[in-house]
């Protein structure tokens, strides 16, 4: 896939907020082998102090805290606009889950994490921030988020802002919401699967279950109405265990 569409962002800043000592370190040490750098926070207080010094582009919670609750945190996070909110916790009910993501946290992942997806979703998040701030219309965002502008992928334009596909003649594709959200999350993750548990939260707009078939069947509608790419392959290729990824070509698109 080409990368000519989507210039890359600087490798993100992740705050690691997790009380446990060894998993903090295991974390660390593996996002940082990716190019990040991190900081580590063991309670809520410090989490705070972290979170203005530091600077972080994307922030890792742990819901069980000794001084705080994971979820005040995440009210508090989200209420700056200012980084993307990854929940990392050992509680996976599906309310605990639910009550994460409305309070604004981007995205939940359930201990122990797989180490290459987490890397993965950190990268997802960063590049959701930086399109939620320069659609604020904040000046420094925009000019580090060239996903605003228009995308060619393959033989169809992407309007991220207006929400349209069209094709080469300037006709619309007919998506649904779902399918639009579906398609740009995949178009802001470019080379990398997105998980089919991502996409049943930011599509369906609810916690995706492993005998849940709805999101494989918004998936094959989306590939239909795209059709195939170069050589005949497929637009939307699964990645066995990961998820989807778009293997269109991406470039910027002609205005």
């Amino acid at each position: 896939m080409s990368g000519e569409a989507v210039s890359p962002l600087p490798n993100p800043r992740v705050l690691l907020i997790e009380d446990n000592p060894a998993v903090a370190e295991t974390l660390q040490k593996f996002i940082e082998r990716s190019g990040m750098r991190t900081a580590w926070a063991q309670t809520g207080a410090r989490a705070i102090e972290l979170k203005r010094s530091f600077m972080p582009d994307v922030v890792l919670v742990d819901l069980e805290l000794p001084d705080t609750s994971g979820v005040a945190l995440i009210g508090w996070l989200s209420n700056l606009h200012d980084c993307g909110i990854i929940v990392v916790s050992g509680r996976s009910e599906e309310a605990e889950r639910i009550v994460g993501l409305e309070l604004g946290a981007d995205d939940y992942i359930a201990k122990p994490p797989q180490l290459r997806e987490m890397v993965a979703r950190i990268r997802a998040v960063h590049r959701r921030s930086h399109l939620r701030a320069a659609s604020r219309g904040e000046p420094a965002a925009a000019a580090a988020t060239p996903d605003l502008h228009p995308v060619q992928a393959g033989q169809w334009r992407v309007d991220l802002q207006r929400r349209v596909v069209s094709d080469t003649d300037g006709r619309p594709l007919p998506l649904t919401a779902a399918e639009f959200t579906a398609l740009q999350e995949l178009l802001l993750s470019p080379g990398e699967p997105v998980s089919r548990e991502r996409l049943c939260e930011m599509a369906l707009r609810r916690p995706w279950r492993a005998e849940d078939r709805s999101i494989d069947q918004l998936i094959f509608s989306l590939r239909r109405k795209l059709g195939d790419g170069e050589a005949g392959n497929r637009t939307i290729q699964s990645v066995r265990g990961a998820g989807y990824v778009l293997a269109a070509e991406l470039r910027p698109a002609l205005v």
